[in-house]
Protein backbone atom coordinates (compact mmCIF):
# COMPACT_ATOMS: atom_id res chain seq x y z
CA UNK A 1 0.00 0.00 0.00
CA UNK A 2 1.47 3.31 -1.12
CA UNK A 3 0.70 6.91 -0.11
CA UNK A 4 -0.61 7.45 -3.67
CA UNK A 5 -3.07 4.55 -3.30
CA UNK A 6 -4.27 5.94 0.06
CA UNK A 7 -4.76 9.43 -1.37
CA UNK A 8 -6.65 8.22 -4.44
CA UNK A 9 -8.81 5.85 -2.41
CA UNK A 10 -9.70 8.65 0.00
CA UNK A 11 -10.60 10.88 -2.97
CA UNK A 12 -12.75 8.07 -4.37
CA UNK A 13 -14.61 7.71 -1.06
CA UNK A 14 -15.16 11.46 -0.82
CA UNK A 15 -16.55 11.63 -4.34
CA UNK A 16 -18.74 8.56 -3.90
CA UNK A 17 -20.38 9.79 -0.69
CA UNK A 18 -20.64 13.44 -1.81
CA UNK A 19 -22.78 12.46 -4.79
CA UNK A 20 -25.36 10.87 -2.46
CA UNK A 21 -25.84 13.35 0.39
CA UNK A 22 -27.83 12.03 3.30
CA UNK A 23 -27.07 8.40 2.46
CA UNK A 24 -25.06 6.86 5.33
CA UNK A 25 -24.36 3.72 3.32
CA UNK A 26 -23.64 3.11 -0.37
CA UNK A 27 -22.54 0.11 -2.42
CA UNK A 28 -19.09 -1.13 -1.40
CA UNK A 29 -16.73 -1.90 -4.34
CA UNK A 30 -14.41 -4.23 -2.42
CA UNK A 31 -13.85 -7.79 -3.62
CA UNK A 32 -15.96 -9.21 -0.83
CA UNK A 33 -19.03 -6.99 -1.25
CA UNK A 34 -18.68 -6.67 -5.07
CA UNK A 35 -21.10 -3.71 -5.25
CA UNK A 36 -23.91 -5.83 -3.83
CA UNK A 37 -23.86 -4.66 -0.18
CA UNK A 38 -24.10 -1.16 1.24
CA UNK A 39 -21.51 -0.04 3.78
CA UNK A 40 -20.70 3.12 5.74
CA UNK A 41 -17.62 5.12 4.71
CA UNK A 42 -15.43 3.89 7.55
CA UNK A 43 -16.34 0.24 6.91
CA UNK A 44 -15.89 0.66 3.16
CA UNK A 45 -12.42 2.13 3.62
CA UNK A 46 -11.45 -0.77 5.86
CA UNK A 47 -12.81 -3.27 3.31
CA UNK A 48 -10.80 -1.69 0.50
CA UNK A 49 -7.64 -1.92 2.56
CA UNK A 50 -8.24 -5.56 3.48
CA UNK A 51 -9.76 -6.90 0.25
CA UNK A 52 -8.94 -4.38 -2.48
CA UNK A 53 -11.22 -3.18 -5.27
CA UNK A 54 -13.42 -5.55 -7.28
CA UNK A 55 -11.45 -6.80 -10.27
CA UNK A 56 -11.96 -4.82 -13.52
CA UNK A 57 -14.09 -2.19 -11.76
CA UNK A 58 -12.52 0.71 -13.64
CA UNK A 59 -15.65 2.63 -14.61
CA UNK A 60 -17.44 3.84 -11.51
CA UNK A 61 -20.97 2.90 -12.55
CA UNK A 62 -22.01 2.56 -8.90
CA UNK A 63 -20.14 5.62 -7.67
CA UNK A 64 -20.58 8.56 -10.02
CA UNK A 65 -21.07 7.32 -13.55
CA UNK A 66 -24.51 5.74 -13.41
CA UNK A 67 -25.91 7.76 -16.30
CA UNK A 68 -23.64 6.16 -18.86
CA UNK A 69 -24.71 5.37 -22.42
CA UNK A 70 -26.43 2.02 -22.64
CA UNK A 71 -24.12 0.86 -25.45
CA UNK A 72 -21.13 1.18 -23.12
CA UNK A 73 -22.47 -1.26 -20.53
CA UNK A 74 -20.22 -4.29 -20.20
CA UNK A 75 -22.56 -7.23 -19.84
CA UNK A 76 -21.90 -10.43 -17.97
CA UNK A 77 -21.11 -13.65 -19.81
CA UNK A 78 -24.44 -15.20 -20.77
CA UNK A 79 -25.48 -17.40 -23.65
CA UNK A 80 -27.17 -16.01 -26.74
CA UNK A 81 -30.50 -17.55 -25.75
CA UNK A 82 -30.33 -15.79 -22.39
CA UNK A 83 -29.43 -12.50 -24.05
CA UNK A 84 -32.35 -12.78 -26.47
CA UNK A 85 -34.65 -13.48 -23.55
CA UNK A 86 -33.63 -10.17 -21.97
CA UNK A 87 -31.58 -11.44 -19.03
CA UNK A 88 -28.84 -8.87 -19.61
CA UNK A 89 -31.31 -6.04 -20.12
CA UNK A 90 -33.20 -7.03 -16.99
CA UNK A 91 -30.08 -7.02 -14.86
CA UNK A 92 -29.08 -3.61 -16.21
CA UNK A 93 -32.52 -2.17 -15.45
CA UNK A 94 -32.48 -3.63 -11.94
CA UNK A 95 -29.06 -2.22 -11.08
CA UNK A 96 -29.65 1.16 -12.73
CA UNK A 97 -32.71 1.53 -10.52
CA UNK A 98 -30.40 0.96 -7.58
CA UNK A 99 -27.83 3.46 -8.91
CA UNK A 100 -30.37 6.26 -9.06
CA UNK A 101 -31.65 5.90 -5.52
CA UNK A 102 -31.14 9.33 -4.04
CA UNK A 103 -32.25 10.09 -0.50
CA UNK A 104 -35.21 7.75 -0.74
CA UNK A 105 -35.78 4.77 1.48
CA UNK A 106 -35.11 1.41 -0.12
CA UNK A 107 -38.25 -0.45 -1.16
CA UNK A 108 -38.15 -4.19 -1.62
CA UNK A 109 -39.90 -5.51 -4.74
CA UNK A 110 -42.88 -7.80 -4.32
CA UNK A 111 -41.98 -11.39 -3.32
CA UNK A 112 -42.28 -12.91 -6.81
CA UNK A 113 -40.21 -10.16 -8.43
CA UNK A 114 -37.68 -10.29 -5.58
CA UNK A 115 -37.19 -14.04 -6.06
CA UNK A 116 -36.85 -13.50 -9.80
CA UNK A 117 -34.18 -10.84 -9.42
CA UNK A 118 -32.32 -12.92 -6.85
CA UNK A 119 -32.16 -15.73 -9.38
CA UNK A 120 -31.02 -13.35 -12.12
CA UNK A 121 -28.24 -11.98 -9.93
CA UNK A 122 -26.64 -15.40 -10.30
CA UNK A 123 -25.91 -14.44 -13.91
CA UNK A 124 -23.30 -12.01 -12.57
CA UNK A 125 -21.53 -14.50 -10.34
CA UNK A 126 -18.68 -16.32 -12.10
CA UNK A 127 -18.56 -20.05 -11.54
CA UNK A 128 -15.11 -19.65 -9.99
CA UNK A 129 -12.31 -17.12 -9.92
CA UNK A 130 -10.66 -18.20 -13.18
CA UNK A 131 -13.58 -18.09 -15.64
CA UNK A 132 -16.10 -15.68 -17.11
CA UNK A 133 -18.79 -18.36 -17.30
CA UNK A 134 -21.60 -17.48 -14.89
CA UNK A 135 -23.37 -19.78 -12.50
CA UNK A 136 -26.64 -19.42 -14.42
CA UNK A 137 -24.90 -20.12 -17.73
CA UNK A 138 -23.26 -23.28 -16.37
CA UNK A 139 -26.51 -24.61 -14.93
CA UNK A 140 -28.38 -23.89 -18.17
CA UNK A 141 -25.80 -25.79 -20.24
CA UNK A 142 -25.85 -28.82 -17.97
CA UNK A 143 -29.65 -28.88 -17.77
CA UNK A 144 -29.80 -28.76 -21.58
CA UNK A 145 -27.53 -31.82 -21.77
CA UNK A 146 -29.71 -33.61 -19.22
CA UNK A 147 -32.82 -32.92 -21.29
CA UNK A 148 -31.15 -33.85 -24.59
CA UNK A 149 -30.04 -37.29 -23.39
CA UNK A 150 -32.96 -37.94 -20.99
CA UNK A 151 -30.66 -38.37 -18.01
CA UNK A 152 -32.10 -39.56 -14.73
CA UNK A 153 -31.84 -37.48 -11.57
CA UNK A 154 -29.23 -39.87 -10.16
CA UNK A 155 -27.13 -39.64 -13.33
CA UNK A 156 -27.34 -35.84 -13.33
CA UNK A 157 -26.31 -35.66 -9.67
CA UNK A 158 -23.29 -37.86 -10.51
CA UNK A 159 -22.32 -35.57 -13.41
CA UNK A 160 -22.52 -32.54 -11.11
CA UNK A 161 -20.35 -34.29 -8.55
CA UNK A 162 -17.69 -35.18 -11.15
CA UNK A 163 -17.66 -31.74 -12.77
CA UNK A 164 -17.56 -30.09 -9.34
CA UNK A 165 -14.54 -32.16 -8.33
CA UNK A 166 -12.68 -30.91 -11.41
CA UNK A 167 -13.36 -27.21 -10.72
CA UNK A 168 -11.11 -25.02 -8.54
CA UNK A 169 -11.83 -24.83 -4.84
CA UNK A 170 -14.49 -22.31 -3.96
CA UNK A 171 -16.62 -22.85 -7.09
CA UNK A 172 -20.38 -22.27 -6.84
CA UNK A 173 -21.68 -25.02 -9.12
CA UNK A 174 -24.70 -26.68 -7.43
CA UNK A 175 -24.00 -30.10 -5.98
CA UNK A 176 -27.34 -31.66 -6.93
CA UNK A 177 -30.26 -31.32 -9.29
CA UNK A 178 -32.39 -30.16 -6.36
CA UNK A 179 -30.02 -27.23 -5.71
CA UNK A 180 -29.96 -26.32 -9.42
CA UNK A 181 -33.75 -26.40 -9.68
CA UNK A 182 -34.04 -24.34 -6.52
CA UNK A 183 -31.98 -21.61 -8.17
CA UNK A 184 -34.02 -21.73 -11.38
CA UNK A 185 -37.37 -21.99 -9.62
CA UNK A 186 -38.04 -18.26 -9.91
CA UNK A 187 -37.98 -18.57 -13.70
CA UNK A 188 -41.03 -20.81 -13.64
CA UNK A 189 -44.50 -19.35 -13.92
CA UNK A 190 -47.39 -20.60 -11.74
CA UNK A 191 -50.10 -22.84 -13.10
CA UNK A 192 -53.16 -24.58 -11.68
CA UNK A 193 -55.00 -27.86 -12.32
CA UNK A 194 -58.77 -27.32 -12.10
CA UNK A 195 -61.23 -30.22 -12.36
CA UNK A 196 -63.98 -29.60 -14.91
CA UNK A 197 -67.37 -31.05 -15.77
CA UNK A 198 -67.00 -33.70 -18.54
CA UNK A 199 -69.62 -31.80 -20.55
CA UNK A 200 -68.06 -28.40 -19.86
CA UNK A 201 -70.82 -26.91 -17.70
CA UNK A 202 -68.87 -25.90 -14.59
CA UNK A 203 -65.43 -25.83 -13.03
CA UNK A 204 -65.06 -27.54 -9.69
CA UNK A 205 -63.71 -24.53 -7.86
CA UNK A 206 -64.94 -21.88 -5.42
CA UNK A 207 -68.49 -22.92 -4.39
CA UNK A 208 -68.14 -26.21 -6.31
CA UNK A 209 -64.74 -27.11 -4.91
CA UNK A 210 -66.02 -30.05 -2.82
CA UNK A 211 -68.70 -31.24 -5.26
CA UNK A 212 -68.38 -34.77 -6.66
CA UNK A 213 -71.06 -34.37 -9.34
CA UNK A 214 -71.83 -31.54 -11.74
CA UNK A 215 -74.69 -29.40 -10.35
CA UNK A 216 -75.99 -28.82 -13.89
CA UNK A 217 -75.91 -32.25 -15.57
CA UNK A 218 -75.11 -34.53 -12.60
CA UNK A 219 -72.06 -35.97 -14.42
CA UNK A 220 -69.40 -37.52 -12.20
CA UNK A 221 -66.36 -35.44 -11.44
CA UNK A 222 -64.20 -38.57 -11.12
CA UNK A 223 -63.90 -41.79 -13.08
CA UNK A 224 -66.40 -44.43 -11.96
CA UNK A 225 -65.94 -48.20 -11.84
CA UNK A 226 -68.23 -51.10 -10.97
CA UNK A 227 -67.96 -51.90 -7.28
CA UNK A 228 -69.25 -55.47 -7.74
CA UNK A 229 -72.57 -54.97 -5.95
CA UNK A 230 -74.41 -53.38 -8.83
CA UNK A 231 -73.33 -49.87 -7.89
CA UNK A 232 -70.54 -47.64 -9.13
CA UNK A 233 -67.88 -46.07 -7.00
CA UNK A 234 -65.75 -43.06 -7.77
CA UNK A 235 -61.99 -43.19 -8.09
CA UNK A 236 -59.74 -40.22 -7.30
CA UNK A 237 -58.91 -39.68 -10.99
CA UNK A 238 -60.73 -36.66 -12.47
CA UNK A 239 -62.54 -37.16 -15.78
CA UNK A 240 -61.54 -33.77 -17.17
CA UNK A 241 -58.87 -31.28 -16.12
CA UNK A 242 -58.39 -27.64 -17.04
CA UNK A 243 -54.75 -26.55 -16.97
CA UNK A 244 -54.84 -22.87 -16.06
CA UNK A 245 -51.77 -20.70 -16.59
CA UNK A 246 -52.52 -17.30 -14.96
CA UNK A 247 -51.69 -14.67 -17.54
CA UNK A 248 -51.40 -11.65 -15.21
CA UNK A 249 -47.99 -12.71 -13.78
CA UNK A 250 -46.84 -13.40 -17.34
CA UNK A 251 -47.90 -9.93 -18.48
CA UNK A 252 -46.23 -8.39 -15.43
CA UNK A 253 -42.98 -10.04 -16.47
CA UNK A 254 -43.16 -8.15 -19.78
CA UNK A 255 -42.69 -4.95 -17.77
CA UNK A 256 -39.62 -6.21 -15.90
CA UNK A 257 -37.16 -5.18 -18.61
CA UNK A 258 -36.79 -1.82 -20.30
CA UNK A 259 -36.84 -3.29 -23.80
CA UNK A 260 -40.00 -5.36 -23.43
CA UNK A 261 -41.69 -2.53 -21.48
CA UNK A 262 -41.05 -0.22 -24.43
CA UNK A 263 -42.47 -2.82 -26.80
CA UNK A 264 -45.65 -2.92 -24.72
CA UNK A 265 -46.35 0.67 -25.88
CA UNK A 266 -45.67 -0.04 -29.56
CA UNK A 267 -49.38 -0.11 -30.46
CA UNK A 268 -49.55 3.62 -29.64
CA UNK A 269 -45.99 4.88 -30.13
CA UNK A 270 -44.62 2.48 -32.75
CA UNK A 271 -43.58 3.78 -36.17
CA UNK A 272 -45.64 2.70 -39.18
CA UNK A 273 -43.52 2.89 -42.30
CA UNK A 274 -46.47 2.24 -44.59
CA UNK A 275 -49.58 3.92 -43.24
CA UNK A 276 -51.68 2.70 -46.17
CA UNK A 277 -51.49 -0.87 -44.85
CA UNK A 278 -52.97 -2.40 -41.72
CA UNK A 279 -49.93 -3.77 -39.93
CA UNK A 280 -51.31 -4.00 -36.37
CA UNK A 281 -54.77 -4.40 -34.79
CA UNK A 282 -54.39 -0.82 -33.52
CA UNK A 283 -54.74 0.33 -37.13
CA UNK A 284 -58.22 -1.22 -37.43
CA UNK A 285 -61.55 0.50 -37.03
CA UNK A 286 -62.58 -1.61 -34.01
CA UNK A 287 -59.51 -0.49 -32.04
CA UNK A 288 -60.07 3.16 -32.96
CA UNK A 289 -63.74 2.87 -31.98
CA UNK A 290 -62.75 1.50 -28.57
CA UNK A 291 -60.34 4.43 -28.11
CA UNK A 292 -63.14 6.90 -28.87
CA UNK A 293 -65.38 5.36 -26.23
CA UNK A 294 -62.74 4.82 -23.51
CA UNK A 295 -60.57 7.94 -23.63
CA UNK A 296 -58.83 7.44 -20.27
CA UNK A 297 -57.79 3.89 -21.05
CA UNK A 298 -56.66 4.86 -24.54
CA UNK A 299 -54.45 7.70 -23.29
CA UNK A 300 -52.27 5.34 -21.22
CA UNK A 301 -50.19 3.32 -23.70
CA UNK A 302 -49.16 0.81 -21.04
CA UNK A 303 -52.72 -0.45 -20.52
CA UNK A 304 -52.74 -4.02 -21.77
CA UNK A 305 -55.08 -5.19 -24.50
CA UNK A 306 -55.40 -8.89 -25.19
CA UNK A 307 -56.98 -11.19 -27.75
CA UNK A 308 -58.36 -14.68 -27.13
CA UNK A 309 -57.85 -17.57 -29.55
CA UNK A 310 -58.59 -21.27 -29.30
CA UNK A 311 -58.43 -24.39 -31.43
CA UNK A 312 -58.48 -28.13 -30.83
CA UNK A 313 -55.78 -30.63 -31.71
CA UNK A 314 -54.62 -34.13 -30.85
CA UNK A 315 -51.19 -33.85 -29.20
CA UNK A 316 -50.42 -37.52 -29.85
CA UNK A 317 -51.09 -37.58 -33.61
CA UNK A 318 -54.14 -38.40 -35.68
CA UNK A 319 -53.67 -42.17 -35.36
CA UNK A 320 -53.27 -42.17 -31.59
CA UNK A 321 -55.86 -42.48 -28.85
CA UNK A 322 -58.99 -40.31 -29.17
CA UNK A 323 -57.66 -37.49 -27.05
CA UNK A 324 -57.85 -33.78 -27.81
CA UNK A 325 -56.74 -30.48 -26.29
CA UNK A 326 -58.45 -27.14 -26.63
CA UNK A 327 -55.96 -24.51 -25.51
CA UNK A 328 -57.14 -20.94 -25.05
CA UNK A 329 -54.38 -18.46 -25.87
CA UNK A 330 -54.27 -14.97 -24.36
CA UNK A 331 -52.28 -12.79 -26.77
CA UNK A 332 -51.06 -9.33 -25.66
CA UNK A 333 -51.79 -6.98 -28.55
CA UNK A 334 -49.62 -4.14 -27.26
CA UNK A 335 -46.51 -5.76 -28.74
CA UNK A 336 -45.19 -5.19 -32.27
CA UNK A 337 -46.61 -7.59 -34.89
CA UNK A 338 -43.51 -9.82 -34.98
CA UNK A 339 -43.37 -10.16 -31.18
CA UNK A 340 -47.08 -10.83 -30.62
CA UNK A 341 -47.11 -13.54 -33.27
CA UNK A 342 -44.26 -15.32 -31.47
Amino acid sequence: MTPEWIAKTDAFLTRAFDREPGMPKIFCPCRQCANRKRQAREVMGRHLVLHGFTENYTRWTYHGKADRPRDEVVRQCIEAFDDDAGVGEMLDDFHEAQFREESQEEEDPEPTAKAYYQMLSAAQQPLHGHTKVSQLDAIARLMAVKSQFSMSRAAFDSILAVVGSLLPEGHILPKSMYAAQKLLRALKMPYEHIHACPKGYVLFRKQHDDAKYCPKCNASRYLEVDSGDGHKRQLTIPVKILHYLPFIPRIQRLYMTEESAKQMTWHKKGVRYNRDKLVHPADGEAWKHFDMIHHEKANEARNVRVALATDGFNPYGMGAAPYSCWPVFVIPLNLPPASSSN
